[in-house]
Order: C-alpha cells, then structure tokens, then sequence
C-alpha cells in the first residue's frame, strides 16, 4: 500500500530527525553557541523529510516480464506429457502430444488423393483433353462462320427451283395415272404400282422444297443465339483446359482461372493443407521461455479444446508494476524518470526507472489510480515474482 503522511505524523518525523542530527553533531564536535551551526541541520533533515513525503509513491508487486498459459486448440486424448512442474522451458520446446493416429490416416488418404491428381498420367489425360476441346472449338466455330454467308450460289438455287418444277409435272402425271386404276381392286399389281410411283413423286417434289427453302433461307435468331452459345461453351472448355494443364506443369496461372478439374486439384491441396495443420497442432509447444509452473494434466485424459493445461512465468526477467500511484501524482510521474524501489521481503532498495504509464485510469477504494511499469537496474539476489514493493519517484528539487 501506498504511505500517506498526515501533517502531525510529518511534524513528529521532522523533530525526531532534527534531534537525531543534533545527537549526531554532539557526538561529533563540542557544544557550540554558533547560531549558523543549526540551520545545517535543519535543511539535512527537511531533505529525508521531503523524500518521503513529498515525491509521489505507490505500491506494487514484482512479476515475471511474460507469462503464458498453454493449451490446445484442438480436442483429443492426451497421448504424452513431455514436462514436470518446475522445469525450465525453452521457447518452441514440446510440451505434450494428442494421440494423431485418426488425423495421420487422413493425412495419408489426402496425399494420396493429391498425387494421383498430379501424376503423369493426369498431366497426359489433360493434354488430350485440351487437344479434344480445341477441335471442338473449330468445328463449332466453322458453323458460326457458316451462318454468315449464303447456303447456295444463284446458280444451285435457280437449278433446284428447275427441278421443283419438273417434279410438280412428274407429280401430275404420276397422279393421272393412279386415277386411271384408283377403283380397281387394292391387290391389283397395277394399282399398286401407280401408288408407288404416284408416292415416290410427291417425296421427290418434298424434298426439293426443302433443299430450295434452306439454299434461300436465312438462320432465326434462335439459330444464331444457339450456334453462338456452343462456341462460347467451346471456347470456356479450351479456356479451362489450357489453365488446368498450365497448374499441373507448375506454371502460373491468373487468378480469377477457373474449371471444374481445377477447382478439384485445388479443393484436393486445401483439403491436404488443412489435414497438415491439424497434425501440427496436434503438437503442444511453448511459446516462450521460462519455468513451468503448472501442469493439469496425464495421457489419457480427454483435452477439449483451449482447457489450460500448463503455465509458464518467465520468472528471470522481472518488472514491478504499482498500482495506486494517484491521479494528484501522476503529473510528475514521466517515463524514464528514476524511482527507488523498495523490495521488503529482502529488506533493502534498488533503483529503477518507468517504462509505462498506463493511459487509463482505475479505480482503487473510490480513489482514481494508476498503473506505471518500472524496470529495474538490477535484479538482487533472491528476488521473486509477486513480492510486494513501495515506490518512491524521484522528483528534482
């Protein structure tokens, strides 16, 4: 706790130490009538006096500069315990393992899955797989050029309108000669033959119609948009085939490149990723040095995941942190300033200076306070983290 000296506790102090250096003057040199000899004193004594009571004081514990408490970010049973109680532990060194057998198995199962999407004969599929796409692509776009110019010269369409001609006449006659025989009976072989050819004349009158209708007609816009659709489906296919081969070879590729075989190597190499790092946190490590002081748990417990089971205080570098410097004293505190500590476990004082003052004030008994950082010179003998400390800042007169 922070000392606080009443006016009438200051005014016994400064007669006591006033006596005590007149004793000491005595013992030292003859009574003297000297009036000059007096105020010497006085102002030695007002000096102690004003150490004590006029530099601002808090008090404060000593801790350890970092502490950590240790624990899994994954749940699992307990499979070692590499530590005791005590012991002095270096940053990175193992503390203890889960029990990985499930997640080496998964690890196994998606290398494998990996290397099979990466072999050699991946890589050769996905050649010919471009090369496929790209003949695609040239055919579906040969169709698209088509649509652009005339089916047929003048020339063909004039010769097949000639045609259609012709045949409405062989039609006519074909017809003219089944009405001649149309009452006969249906098994009559000339009638038969008459249908026959009276049949065969009209498909080949059809059929020029059509040839006739698609040499002069033009493609819908339901044609277009379709043709144009297929190329564009060719020309994505080719697209995303150039980059899965490119990733497979080891070449960079853009990102937004897209494909459904891409995107299955890359889900394949998260899925890998993912798999390696639940094995390493499987693995507990410390994060920084110092002495174990807790350990919470045997192999074979059940660990869920962030259940603290070990503390670590990096007890050989330690700081004292006070905690009721008042908010009327905080203007003549300022980092770097010299403070003397006062350690009363060990009964002595050693000297420091602060690195921090907290910004934000807090609330001790209804009174406004304030957390300062003091680093010490020296560390003595003997000194532990929680012991308790007075602080005193040195203000210049």
């Amino acid at each position: 706790m922070k000392i606080k000296l009443t006016p009438i506790f200051r005014s016994l102090l400064a007669i006591a130490l006033f006596s005590l250096a007149l004793a000491a003057c005595g013992a030292k040199a003859p009574a003297s009538s000297d009036p000059t000899a007096a105020p010497a004193v006085t102002e030695s004594a007002n000096n102690l006096l004003n150490i004590g009571a006029d530099n601002p004081a808090a008090s404060g514990v000593v801790v350890a500069e970092q502490d950590a408490r240790v624990a899994f970010t994954l749940g699992g049973v307990l499979k070692s315990v590499n530590v005791v109680e005590g012991q002095q532990i270096e940053a990175g060194q193992v503390l203890a393992t889960l029990d990985d057998s499930l997640i080496q198995l998964d690890y196994t199962q998606a290398e494998r899955n990996l290397k099979e999407l990466t072999s050699p004969a991946a890589l050769a599929a996905a050649a010919q797989n471009l090369a496929l796409a790209r003949q695609s692509l040239e055919d579906q776009q040969e169709k698209v050029n088509a649509q652009l110019y005339k089916r047929a010269s003048d020339t063909q369409i004039d010769n097949v309108q000639g045609e259609i001609e012709l045949a409405k006449q062989a039609l006519a006659r074909a017809a003219d000669a089944y009405r001649l025989v149309a009452r006969k009976e249906d098994s009559d072989p000339r009638k038969a033959a008459a249908l026959v050819a009276m049949t065969n004349a009209q498909l080949r009158l059809d059929d020029l119609i059509a040839l006739y209708n698609w040499y002069s007609g033009k493609p819908t816009d339901t044609d277009n948009a379709l043709a144009q659709a297929k190329l564009d489906t060719a020309k994505a296919a080719v697209q995303e085939g150039e980059w899965y081969l490119a990733v497979l070879k080891g070449e960079q590729v853009p990102a937004e490149a897209t494909g459904p075989n891409l995107a299955r190597l890359e889900q394949a190499r998260i899925t890998l990723a993912s798999i390696k790092d639940r094995l390493s946190r499987s693995s507990l490590s410390a994060p920084i040095p110092g002495t174990l002081l807790d350990v919470n748990a045997i192999p074979g417990d059940n660990i869920a995941p962030g259940q603290i089971l070990f503390s670590i205080s990096n007890v050989n570098q330690l700081h004292v942190e006070t905690s009721d410097l008042s908010e009327r004293d905080v203007p003549r505190v300022f980092v770097g300033q010299t403070v003397e500590v006062s350690i009363k476990a060990l009964n002595l004082s050693i000297p420091g200076k602060v690195v921090r003052i907290s910004p934000v004030a807090n609330i001790l008994g209804g009174d406004v306070v304030y957390k300062t950082i003091i680093a010490l010179d020296e560390a003595p003998a003997g000194l532990l983290a929680g012991m308790s400390v007075d602080v005193i800042y040195q203000v210049e007169k």
